[in-house]
């Protein structure tokens, strides 16, 4: 059995918590009334713009492409083409994607189910070609042009004919609504809002861009000690900040936001695998490396318990809470999850949801 790199695991659970925090914040879809909290909620405010928003995500899709790698990797190793199951085990996340869905409007898995083939299509391509094809969509030429010709816009404009179109409705009321009327909406208006808004939002661009990158890591065997991390830092920590200088100085350039953050995942994901890999740090990484290996079951139950509790067919509180009150319970259930997954797999290998995706992905195989 290959052998798993533990400060991936670690990584991605802090990925978790960003991902967690940046749907708190915008009080996991659900359309509310906010209660002010004052100063906290400016403080939290500026975290979420500064830190959480889109970064995690990114960090996300990086490591979904290096998980991508690896899996294919030691697959070839033993002389196995894993293509064919790779792409069964996609179908199968698009499935807990839609299972999601009908509890939360804001799933990821089912965009990384559809976009996941792309990695599948360029497994045999020269790293080098990745490499221009990775810096291409992380310049996020689309936005460039558009706010090069003044029309920032367009993809706006372009998603707001596409739902007057098709009549895609808004969601129903949280207050409200019945518990399978919300869900229904999710599944059905709220996937195709949620697929439009990664296209719009030129987030698409930045998906592809890291899955690329995650491959290339991988082939680079950066995370199992073949390539510097100080050496990778040296090199992106400055091409950050340069574009997080002209972002400041140009706030109204739009492309200079849309790219800010995936070049600070360049940099931040290295720095943080190499302060997790340290031996001082094995109380922390250790834990986390446990609810890294159970990011789908947490992925999931954590939004629906979040969205349960909020919604009026659930615990009720909608309108209820400030931002601060509502990042502070899920962090708390960030806590609880972290134990629970160290407690599981002292008597399981896998997660619930990873041990029924890994069965199902292997249905057949000899």
């Amino acid at each position: 059995m290959a052998q798993r790199i533990h400060s991936i695991d670690a990584v991605r659970a802090v990925a978790l918590f960003g991902i967690l925090m940046a749907h708190a914040r915008n009080f996991f879809n659900i359309h509310q009334p906010v209660v002010p909290e004052g100063c906290l909620d400016g403080i939290l405010g500026w975290l979420y713009v500064t830190l959480f928003v889109e970064k995690f995500f990114l960090i996300f899709s990086f490591l979904f492409g290096l998980s991508f790698f690896l899996q294919m990797d030691r697959a070839m190793a033993k002389g196995i083409d894993f293509r064919g199951r790779f792409c069964w085990r996609l179908i199968l996340l698009a499935g807990f994607g839609l299972f999601h869905s009908y509890f939360y409007c804001g799933d990821i898995l089912l965009i990384f189910a559809i976009t996941g083939f792309i990695p599948v299509l360029l497994w045999r391509c020269p790293t080098r070609v990745l490499a221009v094809l990775c810096t291409i969509c992380l310049l996020q030429p689309l936005a460039l042009y558009h706010t090069a010709i003044g029309t920032p816009d367009a993809m706006r404009q372009w998603y707001d004919g596409i739902r007057e179109t098709y009549q895609l409705t808004w969601a129903p009321s949280s207050e409200t609504a019945p518990f399978i009327d919300m869900g229904w909406w999710n599944i059905t208006n709220g996937v195709w809002h949620s697929l439009l808004y990664v296209i719009y939002s030129y987030r698409i661009w930045a998906l592809v861009g890291m899955f690329l990158l995650g491959m290339i890591a991988g082939r680079l065997r950066v995370f199992q000690g073949e390539v510097s991390y100080v050496r990778l830092m040296v090199y992106t920590a400055p091409v950050w900040g340069v574009v997080k200088v002209l972002n400041g100085v140009f706030p109204d350039v739009a492309w200079l936001r849309i790219i800010e953050p995936s070049f600070f995942v360049l940099w931040f994901v290295p720095l943080l695998a190499m302060l997790l890999s340290r031996p001082s740090v094995q109380w922390l990484s250790a834990p986390l490396g446990k609810l890294g290996r159970c990011t789908l079951t947490c992925y999931i139950t954590q939004n629906i318990i979040m969205v349960w509790l909020i919604c009026g067919y659930g615990g009720g509180l909608v309108g209820k809470l400030s931002i601060a009150a509502v990042m502070g319970i899920a962090f708390v259930l960030y806590l609880l999850q972290l134990t629970a997954c160290n407690v599981w797999l002292r008597r399981f290998r896998y997660g619930p949801f990873e041990g029924v995706w890994r069965y199902l992905t292997r249905l057949g195989m000899k």
